[in-house]
């Protein structure tokens, strides 16, 4: 039985904190205010829930971690996404609302009467949470304000304090996460805890310290700190309970309790909280195909990108696409194509293929009533951080990377997707099935082991809403200009139906000819603070990212 306290998003749990009068001045017995709330550990529990929002998951619309995050080059969206072109005057990015939340409970925990063990764990819960939302907004505006404790209107110096330097507000978002891990329980029943708290650590300082490894231009310090401490914390948690299952039961399970992949997972339940990624992917609803660049980052079961693998049956038809490939690419695109002018069962994919990885035929079908669990920290990923980590590290002259590092992280990926497994011959280059892999897409300035293990990242979890990021990290945005990588605005080869617009070589073009997406480099490595804020402070307090001003 599913339980609704675990981590359903529960926008109810907000306290108002507020009394009510009427005729009488007397309080409503049942309401609570600031001042007879903190009394048990319960009530802090209860306050805690609202954090658990942040966790998007499959979402509840069609805003979500997986699916419907298409800005990027695995994924052509229906309608085209664009960089837009000028500084909008608002972004629900910029909110401070959780932030606040968590500097209250850090401040009111103190008069709560519980053991100190308790109160250190619910403040690690809150650090955990300040933490997360602000790792997102650093990724999103870079420099934000850092704000560490509850405020006040009065408190107008801290309220219009200009944006704090990255590496400060980094420096304490690792102070949090490493508070969390310190004090956070081990076990709560599919809560934050211990672990879920270090493999938060694996995510942030795998970003953090490439981004400065890539970024040069912000002469940020200490990449390879940053990035020993993800290779660390995601050895931590490779050594726990955790064990890879199936590949697509992760993503398309009715529960994710038994799951022994999964760290946190989101419920979703029927009449409380449902989702809408099956629906949008089984409908009359034109889908957000694979791209074709996507689909030929797959390898074949060789283990060899499919420009050197004899096995590569080529592109004429689907079935020829899915002959001998990866595991992984079956599992998340369909048996047959779908586009403009040839539906099947009335399907259509902007780019002929269909997304099947999150489909399960138990669960309700319509949108917005799918009652699938989502994922929000697993295995696969913390695997992928460690061995991105330990490359990079191995390429800095910081570490030295091994067999064992493959074997013990993403060879244990290939083997469950039907793959051959990486060697490693040293120099930062990697074979399989007894051939060096020199990919023919591969970027001169990555070296092939790192290139693999991308390619990696980006198949194992396609659609899972970590590549835009990524690129971002590794200052590869020109990949989302089609006028530099234009596999990404084209979809599967198909005949001409008289409905489908093809290129001459008939390929789906997913957009007119005349579309462009073009990336400006700095401008769109980070997005613009909302001019609406920075019109709120005093003249030249609020400084806009490059590009936007």
């Amino acid at each position: 039985m599913k339980l609704t306290h675990k981590i359903i998003a529960l926008s109810a749990a907000a306290l108002s904190f507020a009394g009510c009068s009427k005729f009488v001045e007397t309080k409503v017995p049942d309401t609570f205010i600031d001042d007879n709330y903190w009394t048990s550990e319960n009530n802090v529990r209860t306050y805690s829930w609202e954090f658990y929002n942040l966790f998007t998951g499959f979402g509840t619309g069609t805003t979500a971690d997986f699916y419907f995050s298409t800005f990027s080059d695995d994924q052509a969206n229906t309608g085209l996404n664009a960089f837009p072109t000028v500084a909008a005057a608002s972004n629900g990015n910029w909110d401070w609302t959780l932030i606040r939340k968590a500097n209250i409970m850090l401040n009111r925990i103190n008069i709560v009467p519980m053991s100190d063990e308790a109160k250190n764990h619910w403040r690690a819960t809150a650090r955990f949470f300040r933490a997360f939302d602000y790792f997102n907004k650093v990724r999103i505006f870079g420099d934000v304000p850092w704000i560490g404790t509850p405020l006040v209107l009065t408190d107008t110096a801290v309220i219009y304090k200009p944006r704090d330097p990255r590496k400060l507000i980094m420096d304490s978002v690792l102070d949090d996460i490493e508070f969390a891990i310190a004090n956070l329980r081990t076990d709560l029943n599919n809560t934050v805890n211990k672990n879920v708290a270090l493999a938060f650590k694996s995510r942030v300082c795998l970003f953090e310290g490439t981004y400065r490894k890539y970024h040069t231009e912000l002469s940020l310090p200490d990449a390879d700190k940053w990035l020993l401490a993800a290779k660390d914390a995601a050895e931590k948690v490779m050594a726990g309970p955790y064990k890879l299952g199936n590949y697509k039961d992760l993503y398309s399970s009715m529960d994710l309790a038994g799951n022994k992949e999964a760290l946190l997972y989101k419920i979703y339940v029927p009449g409380a909280l449902t989702h809408s990624v099956i629906g949008y992917t089984n409908s009359s609803t034109q889908m957000h195909g694979l791209t074709k660049s996507a689909v030929e980052s797959y390898v074949a079961t060789d283990g060899l990108p499919i420009s050197q693998s004899p096995l590569y049956q080529g592109d004429a038809d689907i079935k020829k696409v899915r002959a001998n490939r990866d595991n992984r690419l079956l599992a998340t695109i369909d048996t047959f194509l779908c586009y403009n002018g040839t539906l099947v069962s009335g399907l259509s994919s902007s780019s002929g293929y269909r997304p099947s990885k999150f489909l399960n035929p138990a669960a309700t079908q319509l949108a917005p009533n799918n009652e699938t669990d989502a994922p929000i920290f697993y295995l696969s990923e913390i695997l992928l951080n460690y061995a991105e980590a330990a490359a990079e590290l191995d390429q800095m002259g910081k570490y030295t990377f091994g067999q064992a590092d493959l074997d013990k992280s993403v060879n244990l990926l290939r083997t469950r997707a039907g793959i051959a497994k990486l060697d490693y011959v040293g120099g930062q280059a990697v074979a399989a099935s007894g051939v060096t892999i020199a990919d023919t897409k591969r970027d001169a300035d990555v070296t092939s082991l790192i290139w693999e293990i991308r390619r990696e990242r980006r198949v194992e979890l396609m659609m899972d809403g970590f590549r835009y990021q990524d690129l971002m990290r590794w200052k590869k945005g020109a990949y989302l200009d089609n006028s530099k990588n234009p596999d990404i605005f084209l979809g599967a080869k198909v005949p001409d139906n008289g409905k489908v617009l093809r290129n001459a070589a008939g390929y789906i073009m997913t957009y007119t000819a005349a579309t462009k997406r073009a990336f400006i480099d700095p401008k769109h490595y980070l997005t613009a603070v909302p001019t609406g804020q920075i019109a709120l402070y005093p003249a030249g307090v609020l400084k806009q990212n490059p590009g936007w001003e």
